[in-house]
């Protein structure tokens, strides 16, 4: 809410990517994906993932 009462709403698009797409995306861009993880241990089963890359040596 803002100061003056009002309501403000907005609208955020997002884009979900598969784990394999963002692997490729980081390698297109010189990354090498080290590891994806929702930190649960579990793999890839929950809505959020983390992931590390590096910058791949040239």
């Amino acid at each position: 809410m803002l100061p003056s009462g009002d309501e403000a709403r907005g609208e955020i698009p997002r884009r979900v990517l598969f784990p394999q797409e963002l692997e490729r995306c980081a390698e297109a861009s010189g990354f090498a994906v080290l590891d994806m993880s929702d930190g649960t241990g579990a793999g890839l089963t929950g809505p959020t993932a983390y992931t590390v890359a590096r910058r791949a040596q040239r």
